[in-house]
């Protein structure tokens, strides 16, 4: 057993292109528990790969992304209850049981293979030395298959291994491209070199020894950790059997394989993980695949994404889709919803609402809310497919982007490819008013390849184009709060202005006022600038200018509770325990004509300390400063 550092930070971190070594054991030895939880970004189940060497080997004997190792595919989390794995806390805690003899040594890694740091891994890997280990001991292997699609007329090869051992199950995960059941295809199992199987099962769901098709379910030594049960073309399963009572012994070989379809004729994606012991060498795996290749229909939006749950407004009135819940709303001659094969992190399919038999000029028009004036980056998602067609963004009539021409042409969307695909298409410094906001879809022709002239629209995502945070500051602090109730303790920065003045601050030390100068981003971050950074509070001033007396929205976010003053009037109060962040509260406030004294309050629990704070400012016409200029 491995333990790191005190606290509750015994954990690793992993860059991206990294590889951890979390064990190097000398032998003999036997592994009887491995454990891990994992903070990283989304998918990472398909994007760490767990390898391990026995005996100083240079090509591992276990090879899988650490999701499919421990039972679930296609980079989810979800709960297992098995003999040999299982998965709790919605799949994040993984454990298995498989036990692992070594003579002379195992070393094991993961290596990260995403894009962003894995933040934090922790693990227990339990093991036992041995007096000695016979000659003949089989080890154990495991190894990541898949084929996306498989070849058509062929089997879906589940594992193919040379030596003596005997194979000790799979998990199988299944991306269906296509309606249906995809469970029709039958197992076969060929030891030895056998041209006819000695095992040959009748379908796939009585391989993984349910019935009748699958639902998610836990056994000892089978199980179904995941199916989606509509059964349509982007549906997911993942499957699972374990010979651990009935091993399939082999002596020169096996070869584990199952149809996909009756006749090896659907194209579902298929990827899988065999679990076998044999006495080394073994046959070297084949290469794994690059992540992308892993998760094809993965969906990782590079910021915030907007998927409407639409419902028809009224049946038999196929034109309007609402989701009231958001303030969404598209209109067309007509619209039709239906979930695509694109999955979010929760494993949630995401919607597409598609026009039905557009033409040229026919139009859609989408309806949206936002709830401050200001100018936004608009990202709108879109499936571009073989009956797509192209279509002008156009803003809305009458809105802040039209002219005495007409609505402005914002942006193009073409539509045509001859394999389904998301694409992002940008808007970008679109002015946008509080309240209902619209951008109209004009077809206006197809690629030559495409077979109509639909839209396929999936999503969009929102963001200020521009936030100008104020980012000179003069701070005072810290002062006393033992709880969140200080939030209301009124300290002397709230009653007068007086740069030169120093305070009694926490535990009784003299306290005066300094300046600082936030970075881009606009994050202030006090616990590296106020000590004692814990039950405290600290006052942070500064000014801006407006051109003249207006109303206009300020947004701001904290850690923790806060409190903003305007020209000495208490504008707002949040007691709140949280994480900052940009634009977590907003509220209306009364700028006079000049300069006008911001002062802002925030108090410190525990963890981290600091605050985001702009005015929304479309035009660019206010000015910030530490003082009237």
């Amino acid at each position: 057993r491995r333990t790191r550092r005190g606290g509750n930070r015994d954990s690793i971190a992993i860059e991206p292109g990294r590889t951890a070594v979390l064990a190097e054991i000398d032998g003999p030895a036997a592994i009887h528990h491995i454990w891990t939880t994992i903070a990283a970004e989304p998918f990472y189940g398909r994007k760490i790969v767990l390898r391990i060497y026995w005996d100083n080997e240079k090509a591992p004997s276990v090879e899988a992304p650490i999701g499919d190792f421990f039972g679930v595919g296609h980079g989810l989390n979800r709960d297992l209850a098995s003999l040999p794995i299982t998965c709790s806390s919605e799949g994040r805690a993984r454990n298995c049981y498989w036990s692992m003899p070594f003579r002379r040594s195992c070393r094991i890694t993961v290596k990260n293979e995403g894009t962003r740091a894995v933040d934090a891994f922790y693990y227990y890997i339990d093991y036992r030395e041995l007096p000695d280990l016979p000659a003949g001991t089989p080890y154990f292997h495991a190894q990541y298959r898949q084929e996306f699609p498989p070849r058509e007329g062929r089997d879906y090869g589940i594992l193919e291994a040379e030596g003596a051992g005997h194979y000790v199950g799979c998990n199988l995960s299944v991306l269906q491209r296509a309606m249906g059941w995809w469970g029709e295809g039958d197992d076969r199992i060929r030891v030895d070199g056998e041209t006819r199987p000695s095992l040959h099962g009748t379908g796939s769901e009585d391989y993984f020894s349910d019935a009748w098709g699958m639902r998610e379910s836990r056994s000892l030594f089978y199980g179904c950790p995941l199916q989606e049960e509509d059964f349509l073309t982007g549906s997911k399963a993942t499957v699972y059997r374990f010979h651990i009572p009935d091993p399939v012994p082999f002596k020169r070989s096996i070869r584990v394989t199952i149809e996909h379809g009756h006749g090896n004729d659907r194209s579902d994606l298929l990827s899988s993980v065999a679990y076998w012991y044999q006495v080394e060498p073994h046959r070297a795996f084949r290469p794994l695949p690059s992540v992308a290749d892993r998760l094809p229909f993965a969906f990782e939006p590079a910021g915030a994404i907007v998927t409407p749950a639409w419902k028809a407004e009224s049946p038999g009135q196929a034109g309007l889709f609402i989701d009231r819940a958001a303030g969404l709303r598209m209109e067309a001659p007509r619209l039709m919803a239906a979930p695509t094969s694109y999955y979010d992190r929760t494993g949630a399919r995401l919607p597409v609402l598609r026009t039905d038999g557009a033409a040229a000029g026919t139009r859609a028009e989408f309806g949206f809310p936002v709830e401050v004036r200001d100018l936004y980056d608009v990202r709108l998602y879109v499936l571009r497919t073989p009956a797509a067609g192209n279509y002008r963004i156009l803003g809305e009539p009458g809105g802040a982007e039209s002219g005495s021409a007409g609505p402005k042409v914002l942006g193009r969307i073409e539509g045509y490819a001859p394999e389904t695909a998301m694409a992002a298409v940008d808007i970008e410094d679109l002015l946008l008013e509080a309240g209902p906001n619209g951008l109209v879809f004009e077809a206006e022709g197809k690629d030559p390849g495409s077979a109509g002239q639909d839209l396929f629209f999936v999503g969009f995502g929102l963001a200020p184009a521009a936030r100008r945070f104020v980012r000179a500051w003069d701070l005072v602090g810290p002062f006393e709060a033992r709880d969140m109730d200080d939030l209301l303790t009124a300290y002397p920065p709230e009653t007068e202005t007086a740069p030169a003045r120093s305070y009694q601050g926490k535990n009784g030390a003299r306290v005066g006022w300094r300046t600082f100068q936030a970075p881009d981003s606009g994050y202030v971050r006090l616990d590296d600038l106020i000590r004692p950074n814990e039950q405290a509070v600290v006052y942070a001033r500064s000014y801006v200018h407006s051109p003249d007396e207006r109303t206009v929205t300020l947004l701001l976010g904290s850690d923790d509770g806060v409190r903003v003053w305007i020209n000495n009037e208490l504008v707002h109060t949040n007691p709140v325990y949280r994480a900052a962040a940009p634009d977590l509260d907003r509220v209306d406030v009364r700028l006079a004509k000049g300069w006008n004294k911001v002062l802002v309050k925030v108090l410190q629990g525990a963890g981290g300390w600091g605050f985001f704070l702009r005015f929304a400012d479309p035009g660019g016409e206010l000015r910030y400063a530490l003082g009237p200029e």
